[in-house]
């Protein structure tokens, strides 16, 4: 039975690199037979042609090969070194030339671009033209003996000063066959024997920078820039191992000679751009990118380092066109596709951004990022066990990857799993003892549980703002109070702004007597806005609707929430699940938001002075049960929070069901000071907006139908 033509190249190419010649040619040849313009069989069987001393037979098979897909450089290279093999430099040059404008770039394009050079051939067709000028020269006097003895010594001084072409091919071939170790041997060899030979320094250079070994490579390029210091080639690759030594100013003087030598030279303007990226100086590195860019539109790795660099400039939209680019030119891009997930998932694209990690997944399914990053998008989803199987596959890839382990440990917390979660976070601590994340994370396990002496421990390793108020914290909790106040101040003094240290003055001044300045705000509750939002949009269709449509998706999961009784809480971020995202909800809440802040415009409170110019918001759907309630608490990483009623059952006592927001936690407080506190009526519809520096609890109720709300934070960015 006849073979599939993809199973029968499979075969061939398999029968190759097992050496079995005869084999793999009438494999190659039966698929020619059905299909005589297959660019891999054509290409493979000129291969074997080539290996056999038969290069002449293999051109015609390497140019229907490129013929049939100029997008592969596999094909151009093994072309262009059957020509130079077949002295045919000429056509060679046509085909370098032609290959540069099909975005053909880098080292081995480079190595073979020498051979083309008159150093780099036995019969240098510059050379050739020299002798035949002076041929020309002498044509009017018959030369005599004693000139054509002279003549010959000097053809025979040229050859004895060059290494042979058998030897140049045989470099080209090991280094292009990525076999470095014969290339490295040749290479030093040659330039031993020949040192004043250009192409045998490049291809060591080449070699020695392949292999990490990028100050034995120094050497290798310096030499070769200088004995020719006018090749734009040899101070680019001078530049690349420089930046990769990190001396990065020098680096950016060889690319900007390089330039300057040739100023259509594509890998000096990408590669200065490469220089420029990692000093910093992202604006010229983008000008370099798009320079590059412009010389060749079809270069991928110039669209991928451009949308990178627009990524760190905050521009993640811009750099979304760039990586698409990129992997349109280059469809196997790994890197590119998982970039633009990230970027996505920047923008909270999530199934977007899902989509390309999954890609990157079926393009190399051992990357361990990309698993990481799934885990990342479906834990945002809220769909933990999934984001779970992400982060132990990660991990299996790649044992050490301390992050997968802290975000396991952070996605077992969430499903309640604490002593799980425990061990995540000690393992990657284990591998390694100075990450702060873990640290951090450990430290808030340790504080939930209400074990502040350990948890202040963790929070000391680490060097955040979020970890040193958790230390103020901590000290607060364990009654501490001058180390408290000492604490409090040099953030204070620092001038740190956020709900946290807000809420800690607060706080401290019913718990000590003392008053203290107050950063964020000193009387919270006196920035209270309630809103009926019946009166202003369609509440049933926009909110009601929606959030049974997250409610009833199978996909979403519920965390662990200590502060609640009787009832669950989705995971992950509202605003990303179920149909959430194409609805208005978003929109009308940042709508409110900033009627809020206008409505406070004239506030002489830290949180209104230093508002926030970006934010995001990130919700969560809460449902309350008979005997339902919240305990007191502040959402510390917020600036404003709000929660929206999406049903709030009838009330069977005046309060049942009510929103309480208060200065502190502290239940001696709450019941005597009623000055501390203020009881919100709400009904379904009703928004409330406050400084997330305020405790607030739920009253509980007794009735038998749900309480759904929609609770949300602002967080800046």
């Amino acid at each position: 039975m006849e073979l599939p033509i993809e199973q029968a190249l499979q075969q061939g190419v398999a029968a190759h690199k097992e050496g079995k010649v005869q084999d793999a040619e009438k494999l190659y040849r039966a698929i020619l037979q059905s299909q005589p313009l297959h660019p891999d069989a054509n290409h493979n069987l000129g291969v074997l042609a080539v290996s056999v001393n038969k290069a002449d037979l293999a051109l015609p098979l390497f140019k229907t090969a490129l013929e049939a897909n100029p997008k592969i450089e596999q094909f151009w290279l093994s072309y262009i070194d059957a020509l130079i093999k077949e002295k045919q430099f000429e056509n060679a040059k046509q085909v370098f030339e032609q290959a540069k404008t099909q975005g053909m770039a880098g080292d081995k394009l480079n190595v073979l671009e020498t051979q083309l050079t008159p150093t780099a051939q036995v019969n240098e067709p510059k050379l050739a033209v020299q002798n035949k000028n002076l041929s020309f020269s002498q044509k009017r006097k018959k030369p005599s003996k004693k000139k054509n003895i002279k003549k010959k010594a000097k053809k025979q001084n040229l050859k004895a000063n060059n290494p042979s072409q058998q030897q140049l091919n045989s470099l080209l071939e090991h280094y292009q066959n990525g076999r470095f170790s014969d290339a490295e041997k040749l290479a030093m060899h040659i330039t031993q024997a020949f040192p004043k030979h250009q192409f045998a320094w490049k291809v060591l250079g080449a070699v020695l920078g392949a292999t990490g070994r990028n100050s034995e490579a120094l050497n290798a390029n310096q030499s070769e820039v200088a004995l020719y210091p006018q090749d734009a080639a040899a101070h680019n690759n001078l530049g690349v191992t420089l930046k990769e030594l990190g001396r990065l100013d020098e680096a950016l003087a060889s690319c900007r000679q390089a330039i300057e030598l040739k100023p259509d030279l594509v890998e000096a303007h990408y590669n200065l751009g490469n220089a420029l990226k990692e000093l910093g100086r992202l604006d010229e590195a983008l000008a370099s990118y798009t320079q590059a860019i412009v010389l060749k539109p079809d270069l991928a790795e110039a669209h991928y380092n451009l949308g990178n660099t627009l990524t760190e400039l905050g521009r993640s939209d811009q750099a979304i066109a760039n990586y698409a680019q990129a992997i349109e030119l280059k469809p196997d891009y790994v890197e590119a596709h998982s970039n633009l997930g990230n970027s996505l998932n920047e923008l909270e694209r999530l199934d977007e951004a899902l989509a390309c990690y999954t890609q990157v997944i079926e393009l190399k399914p051992d990357y361990a990022d990309a698993h990481y990053n799934l885990g990342n998008g479906f834990k945002e989803l809220g769909r933990l066990d999934e984001a779970l199987a992400c982060y132990t596959q990660a991990i299996a890839l790649k044992p050490d990857y301390v992050e997968a382990h802290t975000n396991i440990g952070n996605t077992l917390h969430d499903l309640g799993r604490y002593d799980e979660a425990l061990a995540s976070y000690t393992q990657a601590i284990a591998l390694k003892p100075d990450y702060a994340g873990a640290h951090y994370n450990l430290g808030m396990l340790l504080f939930e549980s209400k074990k502040y002496n350990l948890a202040a421990e963790q929070f000391e390793l680490c060097d955040t703002h979020e970890s040193k108020l958790y230390g103020i914290k901590c000290s607060y909790f364990h009654d501490k109070e001058s180390v408290f106040y000492e604490k409090f101040d040099f953030l204070v003094n620092q001038g740190v702004v956020n709900a946290a240290l807000g809420s800690l003055g607060l706080q401290s001044k019913a718990k000590y007597g003392i008053k203290k300045s107050n950063p964020f705000c000193n009387d919270p509750l006196k920035h209270v806005l309630k809103t009926n939002l019946n009166e202003l949009y369609d509440f049933e269709k926009i909110f009601i609707d929606t959030a049974k449509d997250v409610l009833t998706d199978k996909s979403v999961s519920y965390k662990e929430q200590g502060h609640l009784t009787n009832g669950v809480q989705t995971s992950g971020n509202i605003f990303t699940q179920g149909k959430v995202p194409k609805t208005d909800i978003k929109s009308i809440i940042y709508t409110e938001i900033e009627k809020y802040r206008f409505q406070f415009k004239d506030s002489k409170e830290g949180f209104i002075k230093n508002w926030p110019t970006s934010y995001e918001i990130k919700g969560w759907l809460i449902c309350m049960q008979r005997g339902g309630k919240l305990a007191p608490h502040i959402h510390d990483t917020g600036w404003i929070t709000g929660s929206i009623y999406i049903n709030v059952p009838p009330k069977s006592e005046t309060d049942s069901g009510n929103l309480v927001l208060c200065l502190s936690d502290q239940y001696h407080v709450l019941g005597v000071e009623k000055s501390q506190q203020s009881i919100i009526d709400v009904v379904t519809g009703s928004l409330c907006l406050f400084p997330s520096s305020l405790h607030h609890y739920t009253v509980p109720f007794e009735e038998k139908e749900e309480r759904i709300v929609l609770a949300f934070d602002v967080i800046p960015k």
